[in-house]
């Protein structure tokens, strides 16, 4: 693997989000001082805006920030509206280039995890799998949305691959053995699942789900042929 692969999927991991905070600050330093980093996040930022405009508005409840303010310990009344607002002011002014497109950072993240009209639903939940090498290399975002039933794989920055592709699969003890969910290879390339409430969707959320590298149109045998490059497990990412 070469240092702009390396680069480059480090921009996806930025732009998506799945950056743990102190990641996400040293890349952001970085990108100040390092161009190839920058440029990288800057394209990362232009390929998934358009997803901007697959989602519909959502209000937030009234007394969502009350919610917030809650479960991180604070009162209603620690802190002033005037001091909060001086806060906010410092450290917008303090990160504003270096945060340059963060509302389509924000965006892209909305349209990946289906928030729609559901985030208020106190029945619908949000899933997302993180198929990754067990280092620092994403290939591929799985998500989940109980509210529209809906998995959508999304491949994030799998190396490219000649004469093969990349096929998804689900793993569980409670099936005879692994079950194909397709192929998806392009960056930035998408593939919707409908699901159906009840025992297919406990099985899916309990499942574990692997990428494995066939030849060209699937593998031939109906189980994984080819190495097994990326794995993981859903984990809720919304209350």
């Amino acid at each position: 693997m070469t240092e702009l692969d390396d680069i480059d999927g480090l921009a996806a991991e930025y732009v998506l989000g799945t950056l743990t905070r102190e990641e996400r600050v040293a890349v952001t330093e970085r990108r100040i001082a390092e161009r190839p980093l920058d440029r990288a996040i800057a394209a990362w930022e232009r390929r998934l805006g358009p997803l901007v405009e697959t989602v519909a508005p959502v209000a937030p409840s009234a007394n969502l920030y009350n919610k917030i303010r809650a479960q991180i310990g604070l009162s209603q009344h620690v802190v002033s509206l005037k001091a909060r607002e001086q806060k906010l002011a410092r450290r917008a002014a303090r990160w504003r280039n270096a945060f340059v497109g963060v509302s389509a950072i924000a965006a892209s993240l909305v349209g990946i995890l289906g928030y729609r009209e559901n985030f208020e639903r106190k029945d619908a939940r949000q899933y997302v799998a993180v198929l990754d090498t067990g280092s620092n290399m994403t290939g591929f975002l799985l998500t989940l949305d109980t509210g529209t039933n809906m998995a959508v794989i999304t491949a994030v920055n799998p190396p490219k691959q000649s004469n093969k592709t990349y096929q998804v699969w689900m793993v569980s003890d409670k099936m005879s053995g692994p079950k194909s969910l397709g192929m998806v290879d392009r960056p930035g390339e998408m593939k919707k699942m409908p699901m159906q409430s009840g025992p297919e969707m406990d099985l899916f959320m309990n499942a574990s789900f692997a990428v494995s590298l066939e030849p060209l149109g699937g593998s031939p045998t109906g189980s994984p042929t080819g190495p097994v490059l990326f794995t993981g497990k859903l984990v809720q990412a919304t209350p």
